[in-house]
């Protein structure tokens, strides 16, 4: 979502903190700030021309689009299941395919709203480290804030989300400025050409997020900078599995998505764009 496609503003009647707010995600993200007054939402979009606004209530800052009825907001989605399922020793395919362990390091390069970013760092722990790159400004904005702010009980999932280093970056450009062998695993979830059967939290993340392929230049850099392996997550027999350097595919019998696993240190020029 471009920046010139959108304005910041407040619910109705807002006080004077959630007013100042509003003005710091304004400037942070680099759009105009429009008091709300006693205007509907779908009002102010018409009258400076913008389709959503970026809005700060008591209870959450929330992207909106009022004439598709669209919200976009933070929330940990299904990350305290899979810790869930993980405390009572069931297993994760993404934390598998990583082979993810205490004090590891991991580099999420498309955190989104960072649900797989907190899995793992429930994992690596205190002693690990989990840093996520989202490119969107409003999608990185809302999930930085999100980490820091969203309050979860039990199970350490908060202290998890507040361990995790989100920053809004591009990891093309951020890639190839990082050491070798910096990370243990670099991780990729690209949206999926045809999205399986999906919540409505993964079809808004689908609305404002960057939907670019995953280039070949990007993959050799990511096995560059991994210690162990990059993980690709992808539809069941997606074109990742053609990948050269690919070591194993995991994900089981039955199950609609599955994670390629790269081996690290990529010849140069070895990688070709998949079908």
């Amino acid at each position: 979502m471009s920046s010139s496609g959108y304005a910041a503003t407040t619910s109705r009647a807002p006080t004077r903190e959630l007013r100042s707010a509003a003005l710091e995600w304004a400037e942070r993200l680099g759009v105009q700030f429009v008091p709300r007054a006693d205007r509907s939402l779908a009002a102010i979009c018409r009258e400076q021309g913008v389709t959503g606004l970026l809005t700060v209530t008591r209870e959450r800052v929330v992207f909106v689009i009022p004439d598709e009825g669209f919200e976009f907001f933070f929330h940990p989605n299904m990350a305290r299941t899979r810790i869930r399922t993980l405390r009572d020793g069931r297993g994760d395919p993404m934390v598998a395919a990583m082979a993810l362990q205490p004090g590891d390091q991991v580099l999420d390069c498309t955190l989104g709203r960072g649900s797989d970013a907190i899995v793992a760092s429930w994992v690596v722990g205190e002693s690990g480290r989990v840093v996520g790159l989202e490119v969107v400004p409003l999608v990185a904005e809302l999930t930085i804030h999100g980490l820091r702010t969203y309050e979860l009980a039990g199970a350490g999932l908060m202290e998890a989300m507040r361990r995790i280093e989100a920053r809004q970056g591009d990891h093309e450009q951020v890639l190839p400025a990082l050491p070798g062998a910096c990370f243990d695993v670099v991780y990729f979830d690209p949206f999926f050409h045809e999205p399986v059967a999906e919540s409505q939290a993964m079809a808004s993340l689908r609305r404002v997020g960057e939907h670019r392929e995953l280039r070949p230049a990007a993959l050799r850099e990511a096995r560059r900078v991994a210690r162990r392996c990059v993980v690709i997550k992808q539809r069941r027999e997606g074109p990742f599995r053609d990948l050269p350097g690919v070591e194993r595919v995991a994900g089981g019998a039955g199950r609609r998505v599955e994670y390629v696993v790269i081996g690290a240190v990529a010849p140069a020029n070895e990688y070709q764009a998949p079908d």
